[in-house]
């Protein structure tokens, strides 16, 4: 179900879990990751230039260094210092110093406005914590971002939870269908259980987000399991008969929506 007519607005995929949220006048960075190596793991496609410019804030789902990475946080604020930073409880320690803005750290079920939108920070069902120890006073979350007369779903890492089908009416759904690796382990998505999520969702887009971006050293060519989650998305979408809300992007690309 979709909100009414809007100024308007663009989603870019970044790669990864990042996106951004051009809402109007405000431009919102989730989760940016924004280097071309992550330990051992190697970016397919080059970050998108306009990534950077004209950031009004960014919003990390949790602690996780693939979602709150401090040098790709610190060279945003190098090209837009002061910017506000939304993080959940407990992570405010792992953005202070970094040349960012005022830090907003909540928990889900809070509401605020920040930067000319609204944010509902809603659950996820992923380990919090900044290691692979977890931590129950870190949690991880997701966002409703609501501005410019849209409102949009970024779920950043969570398996499926029955309140997703009470976060609506949404215009777009940022939705993971992937991780690292050929497989996904508990706490995430894989891409049929992304398509169940959209089913729950029921927006009137959903972008596949947290695949095909990032993989082990490549020599000469890239592995083909690194594109079988789009496909695989793709296909269990069209067997739940929602192939119509697709926004099909690589990393990088970009649409109106």
């Amino acid at each position: 179900m979709a909100t009414s007519s809007p100024d308007a607005c663009r989603v870019t995929w970044v790669g990864h879990a990042a996106t951004r949220l051009d809402l109007g006048q405000v431009r919102v960075l989730a989760d940016p990751l924004l280097t071309t190596r992550v330990a051992h793991l190697h970016r397919r496609h080059p970050v998108p230039g306009r990534t950077l410019h004209h950031v009004d804030l960014v919003v990390i789902s949790h602690a996780h260094a693939d979602h709150l990475h401090r040098g790709s946080l610190r060279r945003l604020a190098e090209s837009s210092p002061g910017i506000p930073v939304v993080v959940p409880t407990n992570a405010r320690r792992f953005v202070e110093g970094l040349g960012l803005g005022q830090v907003h750290e909540v928990s889900p079920g809070d509401r605020l406005t920040v930067a000319g939108v609204e944010l509902t920070v809603t659950r996820a069902v992923h380990p919090g914590g900044r290691t692979k120890l977890v931590d129950p006073a870190m949690p991880a979350v997701g966002y409703v971002v609501e501005g410019a007369g849209r409102r949009c779903y970024f779920a950043g890492d969570t398996d499926l939870f029955d309140e997703m089908a009470a976060l609506g009416p949404l215009d777009l759904a940022c939705v993971p269908i992937s991780g690292w690796w050929r497989s996904v382990s508990k706490g995430h998505l894989d891409p049929e259980t992304a398509a169940d999520a959209v089913r729950l969702i029921d927006p009137a887009a959903v972008l596949p987000i947290h695949w095909g971006t990032y993989a082990p050293g490549v020599s000469r060519r890239w592995p083909a399991w690194l594109s079988e989650p789009g496909r695989r998305f793709a296909a269990a979408l069209a067997r739940q008969r929602l192939s119509d809300r697709l926004v099909p992007l690589e990393p990088g690309g970009a649409s109106d929506w």
